[in-house]
């Protein structure tokens, strides 16, 4: 704790020090006092900008005030931020304590939950104050109130989740999926004059745990093929776990086992056709998956699973282990997309994985490759222009026979 305490020192020695010099070069133009009426729900950028416009600051003033308010408001509201993170989150000390050493990060808008915490009213403000007085001014009329419920009235609920998924990065092993851009384009053309593009893809785990997923334990048992539960387990660092609600396993007649609702989206978007741009708001495809390990990634990851841990598409359990992922083949049913409507041109197709937050990861930005090409319908060709992303690793399919050895195909 004493280590501790000598940072925290270092850092209000060195906020000082800046506050300090930056006045010694005359940054602030004295004047008499002024009356400044600060609205509600201003941002922070919002709230130096418009102390800025009655006393006269340049763009850097400004910028010094907003960065001397979050450093002040963070040590005057750090004991109480806490209290309200864990009553949502119901965290130990482990989460306390990574949402504490974190704190450097929450000035990123992203993570910014202190940007609108003040008392709207006007405010008596001289010119000549430093950024730290006037700082000083918007926090005493909130530590003057109930401060945990003002808190709580005033936080940004977005921000609050922004930065509940930072710290579980922190403290838990989350899966990150990622997907590779679709390939085997092709085009098939089927008796019926039906003409359908047909691709494979492939997903893979690149997080610090693995995605399982398991049915609710109250429905096990029941012979009919019904639609049951899924809940997400997530390991925590400290051996502990937790799980989420996820969505449902529902008996999938094609491919004859299991599949995860929701898992997956396929999106075809037009660039430029040969003809009027076709209206494609009906080419999106929800696509459920058999969520299970039969793809190897050649990846070094600290939690590496050197054998697939999820084999089948069970109504139980399925998941992706760590360097592991799946591999959908352009023949599988439901691989494809109807394309008998379009024109010639060129197209992009999107494959995002998790598109409705059913399952928590590391890494939400991440979830979406694609692949353009040229589809010809006279011809009857797809040629492939480009990728996104365009480098990733390889990927082995493979599987075990029913001798337990494992082939390669």
């Amino acid at each position: 704790m004493k280590k501790r305490r000598g940072k925290l020192g270092m850092v209000i020695v060195l906020t000082l020090f800046l506050i300090s010099g930056y006045f010694v070069v005359g940054a602030f133009k004295p004047s008499g006092p002024a009356l400044v009426v600060l609205s509600s729900d201003l941002n922070r950028i919002e709230l130096a900008r418009t102390l800025g416009e009655t006393l006269g600051w340049n763009d850097r003033e400004k910028s010094v005030f907003a960065a001397t308010w979050a450093e002040m408001q963070w040590l005057a509201f750090s004991k109480h931020i806490p209290q309200i993170f864990e009553e949502r989150y119901k965290w130990g000390e482990g989460g306390r304590e990574a949402l504490l050493v974190n704190s450097s990060r929450y000035i990123d808008p992203k993570y910014d939950l202190l940007r609108s915490v003040y008392v709207p009213e006007t405010y008596v403000i001289s010119g000549n104050e430093t950024p730290a007085g006037i700082a000083k001014k918007l926090i005493d009329p909130v530590l003057a109130t109930s401060t945990a419920s003002f808190l709580r009235a005033h936080i940004d609920i977005e921000v609050v989740q922004n930065i509940a998924a930072l710290v579980r990065t922190e403290t838990e092993n989350l899966p990150d999926l990622v997907p590779l851009p679709p390939a085997d384009l092709q085009i098939e053309f089927t008796e019926t004059d039906q003409v359908l593009l047909r691709f494979s893809t492939t997903y893979y785990n690149q997080g610090k745990g693995p995605l399982e997923l398991f049915a609710d334990p109250k429905t096990r048992g029941i012979r009919s093929d019904i639609e049951r539960d899924v809940f997400q387990r997530i390991y925590k660092k400290d051996g502990t776990e937790r799980t989420r609600i996820s969505g449902t396993f529902m008996w999938h007649q094609e491919h004859l086992h299991y599949h995860f609702a929701d898992f997956a989206i396929y999106d075809l978007d037009s660039i430029e056709t040969d003809g009027p741009t076709p209206d494609l708001s009906g080419s999106r495809q929800k696509s459920t998956f058999c969520i299970r390990d039969v793809s190897k990634t050649d990846l070094s990851l600290p939690n590496y699973a050197e054998k697939a841990g999820y084999l089948i598409c069970g109504k139980e359990k399925q998941g992706i282990s760590v360097g592991w992922g799946d591999t959908y083949y352009y023949t599988y049913p439901d691989q494809l997309l109807n394309v008998t409507d379009l024109p010639s041109g060129t197209y992009k197709l999107m494959f995002v994985i998790n598109p409705f937050d059913r399952f928590d990861e590391g890494d939400m930005s991440n979830n979406t490759a694609s692949a353009t090409f040229r589809l010809d319908m006279q011809k009857r060709t797809v040629t492939m222009i480009s990728m996104e992303p365009k480098t990733f690793p390889k990927v082995e399919h493979i599987y075990p026979d029913e001798c337990g050895v494992t082939i390669t195909c």
